[in-house]
C-alpha cells in the first residue's frame, strides 16, 4: 500500500479511470428518458450527487498531485539557482579583491618609479605560518631571472633564488639568510637589515645592524632600502623600528634594533617581480 501511495504516476492513472467511469454514468442526459429510466434516475440521484462530489474531490486530488510535482520541480530549480547565484557572488567578490590588490601593486610601482615588472601569484610555500620561502607562477618564459627583487604594495617581499620555465622560488625578507642594505628614513643613517626566521627562531621580526654609534634611532622610525648593492631599488619600505636594543652608552649589542616588517608574511597573494634591476651574482647570499 505504501508503494502504491508513493507512485504518483500510477495514482494519477487510477484517478483518471475512476473519473471516466463516473462521467460515463452521467452521459445519458441528452436523450429522452423512459419511465423506467426516470424512476431509476430518481433512485440514482443521491448516488449521482455523491458521485459528482467524489469526482470533484478526485479531480482536485489529481490537480494537487500535478501541482505538487510542479512545485517540487520549481523548488528544486530555485535551490539550484540560488546556489549558482551564491557561487557567482563569491567569485565576484574574489575578483573584486584581486582587482583591488592589483591596482595597489600598480600604484606602488608608480610611487617607487618602476615600470618594468611582472605580476605573479603565490602557488606554494614552505611549511608553517610564515612565507619565508615560497613559489610564484612566473619563470624564465615570463622574463624572470635569479636575484630579481619581489615586492607588494606594502614593501619588499624578498628576492628570486631559483627559476624554472614557468615558476620561480622566492626567499622572503624575514628569512635568516636574507641581508638587505638599508637606510633610516628620518636620520638617513645607513645600516643592514636581516631576517630571523630559522629552525631556532620563529618570531618573524627583522634585525637592524651596523648603524653609526651616534645614530639617533627611536621606535617608530621607518627603514627603507638604500639601493646599495644593485639588487634592490631605493626607497622600498622594509619595516618599522619597534625596539632599540643598543645601550645608552652607545655600546653595540648583537643587533641595534628590532624591526617589524612592513609586509605581512602570514598573508601573501599577488606580488610584483621587478625586472629592471641588473642581475648580480651571489651577492647577499
Amino acid at each position: 500500500m505504501r508503494n502504491l501511495l508513493s507512485n504518483k504516476p500510477l495514482l494519477i492513472a487510477i484517478a483518471a479511470v475512476v473519473i471516466l467511469g463516473i462521467l460515463a454514468l452521467s452521459s445519458s442526459a441528452d436523450r429522452m428518458l423512459t419511465w423506467v429510466e426516470s424512476t431509476a434516475g430518481s433512485v440514482m440521484q443521491p448516488v449521482q450527487t455523491f458521485a459528482s462530489g467524489s469526482s470533484n474531490a478526485i479531480i482536485r486530488f489529481v490537480q494537487d498531485l500535478f501541482n505538487t510535482t510542479d512545485a517540487d520541480k520549481e523548488n528544486q530549480q530555485l535551490k539550484i539557482r540560488i546556489a549558482q547565484l551564491e557561487q557567482y557572488e563569491a567569485e565576484l567578490q574574489q575578483l573584486k579583491s584581486e582587482n583591488r590588490r592589483l591596482k595597489e601593486l600598480l600604484n606602488y610601482a608608480e610611487t617607487i618609479g618602476e615600470d618594468e615588472f611582472i605580476t605573479a601569484n603565490v602557488i606554494g610555500k614552505n611549511q608553517g605560518v610564515w612565507f619565508n620561502s615560497f613559489t610564484l607562477n612566473a619563470g624564465r618564459n615570463h622574463g624572470v631571472k635569479k636575484d630579481m627583487p619581489v615586492v607588494n604594495n606594502m614593501g619588499l617581499v624578498g628576492r628570486v633564488t631559483d627559476v624554472g620555465a614557468t615558476w620561480c622560488k622566492v626567499r622572503g625578507l624575514i628569512d635568516a639568510k636574507m641581508n638587505v642594505s638599508c637606510l633610516v628614513e628620518r636620520t638617513r643613517d645607513n645600516g643592514m637589515i636581516r631576517g630571523t626566521i630559522s629552525p631556532d627562531n620563529k618570531s618573524g621580526m627583522l634585525e637592524l645592524y651596523y648603524l653609526p654609534a651616534g645614530s639617533d634611532l627611536v621606535p617608530g622610525d621607518k627603514i627603507i632600502t638604500n639601493g646599495i648593492g644593485g639588487i634592490y631599488p631605493k626607497n622600498i619600505m622594509l619595516g618599522t623600528v619597534i625596539e632599540v636594543t643598543r645601550t645608552v652608552e652607545g655600546e653595540k649589542t648583537d643587533h641595534n634594533a628590532v624591526v617589524q616588517a612592513s609586509v605581512d608574511f602570514t598573508k601573501l597573494d599577488e606580488v610584483m617581480i621587478i625586472t629592471g634591476i641588473p642581475e648580480v651574482s651571489a651577492a647577499e647570499e
